[in-house]
């Protein structure tokens, strides 16, 4: 690993930590809603200047994300008022999907990021929180639902939702369907998932040399072609074959063993070299020199299919394959300085929120000096960048950026928890934990790394 500057270490407070978070909470309550049906959050600023943005259900940018953030401070305070407003959330999520079930911009109508996926997500964590069988059977629901609304192949094997086939769109339906599975012992879910995920296996793309990758969202979103690849997570490859692995992990079925063989080492024929270490293009073959360094797209997303792979097989060389990453995105002089694929951006989805959640998950994951040191220094960029006000609900912090890299001049202050406040606040406060000596949090479906600290 790159040596850390001296000029560059920082170490916050778990207390100053634990403020912003709840600051960025009274923030987003500007945005906040209600009527007879519970709350909401507004997406007007969020979605100003665009044909159309997210509904306000999702995990994305409305209220299935925001309600894991307010469980989140509801654990760290014990502040009683944090559950209510998410039990608040919870009512407007059961009105939508029984009253007004059509959504807003999305992937697919269950996906996790976008979709009643991730508001069953939010449920269940509601359940696990409170032990209210109401949101069980609330989460069944909707998932029962979801498996009877899944598309059969035509010719073939497997079921879809969507035109988008990676972690946007049907496969993070089905880790969704796996993870709830797990959590409620339902078993039909886990087998309809590996049946549902069977559809993959016939969608590799052979690169010659025993070498595959996979298309994980419709060309047609980017303005692409046929020809269109994204070797990254989670439009990508590198999501489906993160996909892949669970399944074989969960079923024992060789076939999803075999359709990741190949993956890796395509990934690593389309690497380029930086100063050190490599980074992997966002898109071929349309941008081959644009890198991007977030969740979507960049290694932020990408080390989770390489963590998984080194989880699974225990082999060192899915370790390196990390850190050759990780030290591509540091090369570039991130997370203090902006490149073309790391623009004026904080949130989890493009920006340092998603760096941080990474430094964090490897520091958890290994133990390593240098991850805890660059997740404090992904910490006080964020903290450097927010705007502190005063508010009638007490102190508001919130972040100004550029949701999208091709219109940098449009800032807006977005509130989810992938595009906004929300994720911002919750890496926030995984930092404040890592500083107290009790670090934890709750992954989301496609995030393997550790929930708690791995002891050496």
């Amino acid at each position: 690993m790159l040596a850390i500057e001296e000029r560059f270490k920082y170490v916050g407070t778990a207390e100053k930590y634990l403020d912003a978070a709840k600051a960025a909470m009274n923030f987003i309550n500007t945005r906040k809603r209600t009527d007879e049906e519970g709350i909401y959050w507004t997406l007007a600023d969020a979605a100003a200047g665009k044909p159309s943005y997210y509904d306000e259900i999702c995990v994305y940018a409305g209220a299935s994300g925001i309600i894991c953030f307010l469980l989140s401070l509801y654990e760290d305070t014990q502040d009683a008022a944090y559950l209510d407003e998410a039990k608040e959330a919870g009512c407007y999520l059961e009105y939508r999907w029984r009253k007004r079930r059509e959504l807003k911009r999305n992937f697919s109508p269950y996906a996790f990021s976008t979709g009643w996926g991730g508001a069953s997500f939010a449920l269940l964590q509601m359940y696990l929180v409170t032990k209210d069988e109401h949101y069980r059977a609330l989460v069944e629901e909707i998932l029962d639902q979801a498996v009877r609304d899944a598309i059969p192949v035509k010719e073939g094997e497997g079921y879809y939702w969507s035109t988008y086939p990676g972690i946007v769109g049907t496969a993070g339906t089905i880790l969704v369907i796996l993870n709830a599975a797990e959590k409620l012992g339902r078993e039909d879910w886990k087998e309809f998932a590996v049946k549902a995920g069977r559809y993959f296996l016939t969608r590799g793309r052979d690169m010659g040399n025993g070498m595959i990758c996979y298309t994980g969202v419709d060309p047609t979103y980017f303005g692409a072609g046929k020809d269109y690849i994204d070797p990254n997570f989670p439009m990508g490859t590198g999501g489906i074959g993160f996909l892949m692995l669970k399944l074989y992990e969960v079923s024992g079925k060789k076939e999803f063993l075999d359709a990741v063989k190949g993956v890796p080492e395509y990934m690593d024929t389309v690497a380029v070299k930086m100063r050190a270490g490599k980074l992997l293009p966002h898109a071929l073959p349309d941008r081959p020199d644009l890198f991007y360094l977030g969740y979507c797209h960049g290694p932020a997303g990408t080390n989770r299919f390489y963590y998984e792979l080194y989880k699974f097989s225990g082999d060192a060389k899915y370790r390196h394959e990390i850190e050759e990453l990780v030290k591509g995105l540091e090369a570039t002089g991130a997370p203090e300085k902006r490149s073309a694929g790391y623009w004026n951006t904080e949130n989890i989805c493009c920006g340092t929120a998603g760096l941080l959640n990474m430094y964090l998950g490897l520091w958890a994951a290994f133990g390593e000096e240098h991850d805890l040191e660059y997740a404090r220094r992904c910490a006080k960029v964020l903290m450097d960048t927010a705007v502190f006000e005063d508010g009638a609900d007490g102190g508001q912090a919130s972040w100004k950026f550029a949701l999208d890299r091709v219109a940098p001049e449009r800032l807006s202050t977005p509130i989810g928890f992938l595009d906004g406040a929300a994720g911002i606040g919750s890496v926030l406060l995984q930092m404040a934990r890592a500083e107290r000596g009790d670090f934890h949090t709750v992954r989301a479906v496609d995030d393997p790394f550790p929930e708690r600290k791995l002891e050496k």
